[in-house]
């Protein structure tokens, strides 16, 4: 054997050596989480991984699918989703929308919900132990979604991209809408009516 197939032997043994030690380090830190089917209303399909085929979700709840799995929705049908850390997915009727991402890395659930045409509602839960890297992508916006929000993301061919968010908690908006500049608090009709008949005396003395 030459020294130079000897070196390369070498480079080969170490390569795989590393790969082969280094692999399952990262397998045990990264979990593959599920997203289970709770409800459905009307006409929904779902493309699997590694699939190239649209097939009926089933009607009866409780089925489970892993991230890359494509999701669309015929008129007047909607579908509920679990997710394994708590949040909720609610699919509008005419949406096309992919499951990306969805896995646990230490402490962080990692989602990203790819949002290609239609309307979706999300929810994440307060009390969950991990912490939350949640983010929905639109062709034209991506938004976050922090916990106890409720927040519903629109994608549309024809009309602009758009994001309304709402919380769970009453306190939390309020004090929310206190913060936000310009807030004022607007006057009674019986407090008008005084001021009005007040002006109205100072005119006539």
């Amino acid at each position: 054997m030459s020294i130079g197939s000897k070196n390369l032997l070498i480079l080969s043994i170490f390569i795989t050596f590393t790969y082969t030690y280094t692999l399952p380090v990262y397998a045990k830190n990264v979990q593959q989480l599920d997203v289970t089917i709770n409800d459905t209303k009307g006409d929904i399909e779902i493309m699997l991984p590694n699939t190239f085929e649209w097939v009926p979700a089933p009607a009866e709840g409780g089925v489970m699918f892993s991230e890359g799995t494509q999701i669309r929705t015929g008129p007047f049908s909607r579908v509920s989703l679990v997710f394994a850390d708590s949040s909720i997915v609610i699919v509008d009727s005419f949406t096309y929308m992919t499951v990306e991402k969805f896995f646990k890395s230490g402490n962080v659930v990692t989602t990203r919900l790819n949002l290609i045409v239609g309307s979706i509602v999300n929810t994440l839960n307060d009390g969950t132990q991990y912490e939350s890297d949640y983010k929905i992508v639109t062709p034209s916006i991506t938004t976050s979604l922090n916990r106890g929000e409720i927040k519903k993301v629109v994608s549309g061919a024809m009309y602009s991209d758009t994001v309304r968010t709402g919380y769970k908690n009453k306190e939390k908006k309020e004090s929310t809408k206190k913060k936000g500049t310009g807030y004022k608090k607007q006057k009674s009709a019986g407090q008008i009516a005084l001021e009005q008949q007040s002006q109205r005396e100072s005119s006539a003395r």
